[in-house]
C-alpha cells in the first residue's frame, strides 16, 4: 500500500496547473476591481488633501513619492501583514500626515481633516480587497473541484448516489471526530496523545470500511480489507504523502520565496489531501478486481500478496 499510494501522489502532480490555473484567473478577475477602484480612490484622497490644504500649492508627485516611500518601509517579507498594516487609519494618516508635512511645513492645523480623508480612502480600499480575496477564494473552490473530480477519474470512480453517502457519512464522522478530540482536549490536555492515534486508527478503519462497502461488498472478503495491517499501512501512507507535500513546499519556497511557495504549495497540499482521502477507495477496487481476475482453478491464488496494498 505505501508504496502505491505515495504512487499515486506523484502520479497526480499532473494535474497541479488546475488549481493554479483557476486561482490565477480569480486573482485576474480581483485585480480588474481593485486596480480601477484603487487608482479612483487615490485620485479622491488627492483632491481631497488639495481641498483640505485650501488652494496650497503642492507637488502632488511628491505626495505619492513620499507615501510610497513610507510602503516601502513596511515588511514585506510578511506580505499580508504588510497589506493590512498600509491601509489601516492609522498608518494611512500617519503617513499622509508626514507626507504634506515635508511640502507645507506645519499641518498640525489640518491632522484631523487629513485622518477623515484617509479613513474614507482606507474603507475603499478595504472593499476592494475583499472584493479581490473573494474571487481568489472562489477561484480555490473551483479548482479544488475540479482537481477531486479528475482524481477521482484517475483512481476510483464511483456511481454519484454513492458519492453522496459517503461524503454525508464522512462529514458526520469528521465532526464527531474533531468535536471528541476537542472535548477531550478541554478536559485534559494529555488526551491529546491519546486521541491523535485512535482518531488516526479509526480513520483509517473508517476509510477501509466505507471503501469496501462501495467498491468491494460482495466481490472481496471483509478481512482480507478491513484489518489491522491495511490500516496502519494506510496510516503510514497518508502520512508520508503529508510529508512528501510538505517537503516539497519547504524546498520551493526554500529556492524561490514565500509568495511562489504559497501560491504552489496550496495545490500541492489539495493533490495531497485528496489522494489521502482516495487512497482506501483505489486500494479496494483493485483488490476487488484482482480477485475477481483470479484463475478459479487455482483456489490457493494468494491475491494478498499480488494486491497493491501489501506489496
Amino acid at each position: 500500500m505505501i508504496l502505491q499510494g505515495v504512487k499515486n501522489f506523484f502520479m497526480n502532480l499532473k494535474y497541479i496547473f488546475v488549481p493554479m490555473g483557476t486561482v490565477a484567473l480569480g486573482l485576474v478577475f480581483g485585480l480588474s476591481v481593485l486596480i480601477p477602484g484603487a487608482l479612483s480612490s487615490a485620485s479622491v484622497l488627492v483632491d481631497s488633501v488639495a481641498e483640505i490644504l485650501e488652494g496650497t500649492p503642492i507637488d502632488l508627485d511628491a505626495l505619492l513619492s513620499s507615501v510610497t516611500d513610507s510602503a516601502g518601509e513596511l515588511e514585506w517579507s510578511d506580505p499580508v501583514t504588510a497589506v493590512q498594516t498600509m491601509f489601516s487609519d492609522d498608518w494611512l494618516t500617519a503617513a499622509l500626515t508626514r507626507a504634506v508635512g515635508a511640502l507645507v511645513g506645519d499641518v498640525g492645523a489640518y491632522t484631523s481633516e487629513l485622518g477623515a480623508a484617509a479613513g474614507v480612502f482606507a474603507g475603499a480600499m478595504g472593499s476592494y480587497l475583499s472584493t479581490l480575496v473573494i474571487f481568489v477564494f472562489l477561484g480555490f473552490l473551483l479548482g479544488y473541484f475540479l482537481l477531486k473530480i479528475f482524481i477521482r477519474r484517475n483512481m476510483a470512480r464511483r456511481a454519484f448516489w454513492k458519492y453522496l453517502l459517503i461524503s454525508l457519512t464522512d462529514s458526520l464522522i469528521t465532526a464527531s471526530l474533531v468535536a471528541g478530540s476537542v472535548y477531550l482536549l478541554s478536559l485534559w490536555q494529555p488526551s491529546v496523545f491519546i486521541s491523535t492515534p485512535v482518531s488516526l486508527l479509526l480513520f483509517g478503519f473508517i476509510s477501509l470500511l466505507e471503501a469496501y462497502i462501495v467498491h468491494g461488498l460482495g466481490k472481496v472478503e471483509f478481512r482480507r480489507v478491513v484489518n489491522f495491517k491495511n490500516i496502519l499501512q494506510l496510516i503510514a501512507t497518508n502520512l508520508l504523502i503529508f510529508a512528501a507535500a510538505a517537503a516539497m513546499v519547504a524546498l520551493l519556497t526554500a529556492l524561490t520565496n514565500t509568495f511562489v511557495g504559497i501560491f504552489v504549495g496550496v495545490s500541492l497540499l489539495e493533490i495531497a489531501f485528496i489522494v489521502v482521502g482516495m487512497n482506501a477507495e483505489a486500494y479496494v477496487k483493485s483488490f476487488a478486481a484482482l480477485v475477481a481476475s483470479a484463475p478459479d482453478s487455482n483456489p490457493e491464488f494468494d491475491t494478498d500478496r499480488h494486491g497493491f496494498l501489501n506489496d
